[in-house]
């Protein structure tokens, strides 16, 4: 979309949300908000267990509990941290709290999600995240998760730490648990329209919320954004050096065509529908159905080149790029394909022009019955997402490497939880949960222009396809007791059985990728790479919490973790490949950790001082060789962890409000001897001569094979240091008011790549928030000015070796960058009535 086709939608836009807004500021209310902070209300007590006036609701233990009291260490953003922060993704969410490090990778595993600096790698289909997300309750550890936009949030759960026993599966390093909104008990119009005038980025939002009978309500949510890019594509027109006639390749890819679209943005519309009712007194019903499509440029322009470059520019296969650079900046370099390559690779557009094309479906259903002193909760979870792209990806005007990929994720999920109430010294939970997956990946990949096949019209090197299923069996069960008013005693764990079937065949291949007549040790079918993965697990965890006052909460807790085992999908198959190549374990975590959380000031300063002390085995990591043009897929030995945080809130007034969190967290490898990352020794060089990179060493004394100890480092995308701070102020004046929010965010130096290679080295940096806000007193209406990132400072989020970036002799081997988003200057306009 065009920057002046944007402006006009926007103004179109604001136009009616002004025509939505103005009457509605001419109407009393005396109703709450759509989305009111989720804080008990001053004149209600004991509605929640635990909770005082004013407390902040969170459902840390899958039940309702004040977060003054929740034995467990929380960080909760709410609705209005969201707006006045533009945040509209995962990644954004995750800047706004200390040690979350969200970075969209888009190809492959689709993401990477790190909490605490613990996490696991994007560059992998197959592998599923040490953080997993559950939106109203239905989890997901699928990295593609991190491309998806977030809208209509009610709240924000951070939960650090292993989290084994009260959410599913898969969350060695923590879980971030997002409420959506619910319908109201009145009927209410709301909508916001936005526009941010770096990226030309539109954002439009609009809900219908309301009772449909005396027991059912309803909502209904969009989205629809606009982004033409903040990115800049600097591939131009050259003539393609790979090109060779003799192999018969048609003169239409003599010439490479540069980049279609200078600015790569993308387009995304989101819907959700909730259905809320009370079919009898005791019997509670939720319905949510979720759709999202975005549209995109590709994952090549979603990445750069971050070098090291010789002579500052980047090259494929020694051949420099005269129109890329190797600088963390706001340029990517990822030439369109000529159309007459780009029409004999399947999924390959007619003009040779990259795209993406995300489509999410989730459907979640949840039942409660309570019954005596017995509380039943039901929740069905449905998750399919779909990637299919396009595109160049090597970050270079050439695309020597591109390809067509089509990675289909599937997953059904039950849970079936008893929660006791009987008022006591003894409660209990227990339950069982069972989820059945799919994972589909089919790709056909080019790796250069000169393997032209005459006899099947292909440039692609291969085209495989993998499948991966699984099935996931747990039980679990919790005691609570509480022998005195001010103590309380927890103790459980989950059972966890897990199973995955693999498999993986070329259905075409040149060289050693024509697999089609290899037998595979293992395997019952000729061409196909089969494997089965099994696993079972029992995590226990036990929690002490006193409660001396109202107002201290102090606890200690023991806890594990355990994250899945499989197969990795993204590796290409050769006739060398063996299941040991592509398995891997799992990942466990255990560890203690005390913390304590104080009122004082009579209620104004909220605070939560915490420690901690995990051991992560095992932790799931993969580097890129590029001699065998394969992932290594292994498990490191064990992450030492240490750490604190301190979590402040300080409200002298209902005008000013002060906010501050500082999180130290100390991690080391130990027992692990990796592999080096990409590096081209000098031709003619021998193990006699040879002198490895820095931080790297020779396997044994013959060979040049590299290996790398990480014993002693921290792993990737892990500060030593995090923090933030800020504040608000609220200025009343005749019936409206003005706020005004600044907040800072720090983090300390880290390297993005599981290799850590130097240039992937992130060093320590500051972001700048701030907003100004004009809203009538009951917010009918407001407009805002929202700056994120106001020093521009653009910063690793994720890191990987590039493909064919060795091929300069003595140097190390260049890589490809997620780099977060620039300064954002955006105006906003939202009414409701």
């Amino acid at each position: 979309m065009t920057r002046k086709a944007s402006r006009t939608i926007w103004i179109g836009g604001t136009s009616v949300w002004a025509l939505v807004a103005v009457p509605a500021a001419a109407q009393e209310t005396t109703t709450a908000t759509a989305n009111p902070p989720a804080v008990i209300a001053q004149d209600q007590t004991d509605t929640v267990d635990g909770a005082t006036a004013g407390d902040i609701v969170v459902t840390a233990r899958r039940r309702s509990e004040s977060l003054q009291n929740v034995p467990v260490i929380v960080s909760v953003v709410d609705q209005r941290a969201l707006v006045t922060n533009n945040a509209s993704d995962l990644s954004k969410i995750g800047e706004l709290t200390p040690t979350v490090i969200v970075g969209a990778y888009k190809s492959n595993g689709g993401g990477s999600i790190a909490i605490r600096g613990i996490s696991s790698p994007a560059n992998q289909a197959g592998f599923e995240q040490a953080v997993s997300v559950a939106i109203d309750g239905v989890q997901t550890s699928d990295g593609r998760i991190a491309q998806l936009g977030v809208f209509d949030v009610q709240q924000v759960e951070v939960l650090k730490g292993p989290q084994a026993l009260l959410f599913g599966k898969n969350n060695t390093a923590g879980v971030i648990s997002i409420t959506t909104a619910d319908p109201t008990d009145h009927l209410e119009v709301t909508g916001r329209a936005l526009y941010e005038f770096v990226g030309d980025e539109l954002l439009t939002e609009a809900t219908v919320s309301g009772p449909i009978t005396d027991s059912f309500g309803a909502r209904l949510a969009v989205r629809y954004r606009n982004l033409d890019g903040w990115l800049r594509n600097t591939a131009q027109p050259l003539a393609n050096p790979f090109y060779r006639a003799a192999t018969g390749a048609p003169a239409g890819a003599a010439q490479l065509p540069g980049a279609s679209d200078p600015r790569p943005g993308d387009q995304e519309v989101l819907a959700r529908l909730t259905l809320k009712g009370e079919p009898a007194d005791n019997v509670t019903f939720r319905a949510k159905s979720f759709y999202a499509h975005n549209n995109d440029s590709g994952p090549g322009t979603a990445t750069q080149n971050i070098g090291p470059c010789t002579g500052g520019v980047p090259r494929m296969y020694g051949i420099a790029d005269p129109n890329a650079d190797c600088v963390v900046d706001n340029r990517t370099t990822i030439g369109d394909l000529p159309a007459a390559i780009s029409q004999t690779m399947r999924g390959g557009t007619a003009d040779g022009s990259p795209y993406g094309r995300l489509t999410v479906l989730t459907q979640m259903v949840e039942l409660g019955w309570k019954t005596g002193n017995i509380a039943i909760d039901s929740t069905t979870g449905y998750n399919y997402t779909q990637y299919k792209f396009f595109s160049g990806l090597d970050q270079t005007t050439y695309s020597q490497l591109a390809f067509f990929n089509d990675q289909r994720a599937e997953q059904f999920s039950q849970e079936l939880r008893f929660t006791s109430d009987f008022g006591g010294i003894f409660n209990f939970m227990a339950g069982g949960f069972y989820q059945t997956s799919r994972l589909h990946d089919n790709n056909d990949t080019k790796l250069n222009d000169g393997n032209y096949n005459a006899a099947a019209n292909r440039y692609s090197t291969y085209e495989d396809f993998s499948l991966q299923t699984g099935n996931t069996l747990s039980g679990f069960a919790q005691l609570i007791l509480k022998p005195v008013p001010t103590l309380e005693i927890a103790g459980g764990a989950r059972y966890t059985r897990e199973r995955k079937n693999f498999m993986k065949k070329n259905l075409y291949g040149i060289g050693t990728f024509a697999t089609q007549n290899t037998v595979y040790p293992g395997s019952n079918h000729i061409g196909e790479l089969q494997g089965r993965f099994d696993d079972d697990n029992v995590s226990p965890e036990a929690t002490i919490t006193w409660r001396p006052t109202n107002e201290v909460t102090v606890f200690g807790a023991y806890r594990t973790g355990f994250k899945s085992g499989g197969f990795g999908l993204t590796s290409p198959l050769q006739t060398g490949t063996r299941i040991g190549d592509a398995d891997f374990g799992s990942e466990r975590a255990k560890g203690f950790e005390a913390g304590v959380k104080g009122l004082l000031m009579n209620g104004r300063l909220r605070f939560t001082l915490a420690g901690f002390a995990y051991t992560f085995s095992d932790l799931q990591v993969n580097t890129y060789d590029p001699a065998r043009v394969a992932y290594t897929i292994n498990n490191a030995g064990r992450v030492r962890q240490r750490g604190s945080e301190l979590e402040l809130n300080y409200e002298p007034s209902q005008y000013f409000r002060l906010h501050g969190a500082i999180a130290y967290t100390h991690n080391r490898f130990s027992d692990f001897v990796g592999q080096c990352y990409g590096y081209a020794f000098p031709t003619g060089t021998t193990r006699a001569t040879a002198v490895p990179p820095p931080n790297c060493s020779f396997v044994n004394a013959t060979a040049l094979t590299l290996q790398q100890s990480f014993n002693g480092r921290a792993p990737a995308r892990s500060p030593d240091w995090a923090g933030n701070g800020g504040g608000e102020i609220s200025i009343p004046f005749g019936g409206y008011k003005l706020a005004i929010t600044g907040d800072a965010f720090y983090s300390g130096g880290y390297y993005a790549a599981e290799t850590m290679a130097p240039s992937t080295y992130q060093n320590a940096f500051w972001r700048f928030n701030a907003s100004a806000r004009v809203a009538e007193i009951d917010d009918r209406w407001s407009v805002s000015v929202i700056g994120r990132n106001l020093s521009n400072r653009y910063y690793l989020l994720y890191a990987a070796d590039r493909t064919g970036g060795t091929s300069v002799p003595g140097a190390i081997g260049e890589q490809r960058g997620v780099v977060a988003r620039g300064r954002e200057i955006a105006l906003q306009l939202a009414g409701k009535f």
